[in-house]
């Protein structure tokens, strides 16, 4: 837990720039039209600016989940604000609840006639504490919320896709999937959601043109670093803290995070949601199945783009004697 959170971070943008900018640039302003989006955790923080951003690329529909329903409803007001003619559906259930999903999704065919871009961006941070101190209960609610939930979400959006012969999914993943001490949780949660982004890709690109990223989004000042900040700080926490009362360990957690946070460099929302409505314009589907991050230029992406294919960059790999990599 002694190395820096941006140790795994692979580029140096920190707020958005003009090219992933859907307010400013004319061709990305119009680069979602026709197309109609889910975005889960989209009550606040990431997931708001990706649904604002979305509303500015002229998304035809916005499906918001989240476990809020006023925070859900705020979001929808904002969206709204910047294209009254959007259409919105707001949903709030637990995310791992497959039945909700399912049904979701069944909804989101039969009023929108489907879904074209899966943002799933729902997560929950972990206890900062070593496996052997780790709450059982917490360790496997942040694996799901990461892992199960993206699952059923594209479980539930690619019939649909595949029947359309197109869509992109986009998993909210984290520089943590390659941490190896402290967050075991969420290194297992985010590591899946990129190796989830690899099968998806392998299993669905050449025959139904369905493209699947995982992208680490930098460090964000959101809920998951000010409830830990409020906790050691003795303020009151917010309704459904992710700081549960009455389990061992959660003092001791809110201190390591925050001091594995203190000379970290913040990211603004709207860097991460301009890169989402890239990846959702199809402007990098060449990365389709890998793992990208959103403090990379999106022009040195572009720029590589062939040593990336041919050295198949990007990727969790097993690297053996002799060179040979699995």
């Amino acid at each position: 837990m002694s190395e820096s959170p941006s140790i795994y971070t692979l580029g140096t943008h920190h707020d958005v720039y003009p090219t992933i900018d859907p307010r400013t640039d004319p061709a990305l302003s119009t680069s979602l039209s026709g197309k109609n989006a889910v975005i889960t955790g989209s009550g606040r923080g990431i997931g708001r600016s990706i649904a604002l951003f979305f509303a500015h690329a002229a998304v035809k529909s916005l499906t918001l989940v989240a476990l809020e329903q006023n925070e859900l409803d705020e979001t929808a007001k904002q969206c709204l604000a910047i294209n009254p003619s959007l259409l919105i559906l707001t949903k709030a259930f637990n995310v791992t609840d497959a039945t909700a999903v399912e049904q979701l999704m069944e909804e989101v065919e039969e009023r929108f006639g489907g879904c074209d871009i899966l943002a799933c961006n729902a997560g929950r941070p972990p206890q900062w504490l070593e496996t052997a101190e780790s709450d059982a209960g917490i360790w496997w609610d942040t694996v799901a919320t990461s892992l199960q939930h993206s699952f059923l979400f594209t479980r539930f959006a690619l019939p649909g896709m595949r029947k359309r012969k197109g869509g992109s999914i986009i998993y909210t993943s984290s520089s943590g999937a390659h941490a190896t001490q402290g967050i075991g949780s969420y290194t297992i949660g985010k590591l899946g959601q990129v190796r989830l982004a690899e099968i998806i890709h392998n299993e669905n690109f050449q025959k139904y043109n369905i493209k699947c990223f995982a992208f680490n989004p930098g460090a964000v000042k959101t809920r998951f670093f000010t409830d830990f900040d409020d906790k050691i700080k003795g303020k009151q926490l917010p309704d459904r803290s992710y700081i549960e009362d009455g389990v061992d360990g959660q003092d001791k957690s809110a201190k390591t995070a925050i001091d594995l946070f203190k000379d970290a460099t913040f990211d603004t929302p709207e860097l991460l949601a301009g890169f989402v409505t890239i990846l959702a314009s199809g402007s990098l589907d060449f990365m389709s199945g890998r793992y990208l991050d959103a403090r990379i230029d999106v022009g040195d992406y572009v720029k590589d783009k062939e040593v990336i294919l041919s050295e198949d960059l990007y990727k969790v790999k097993l690297q053996m004697p002799g060179g040979l990599k699995l």
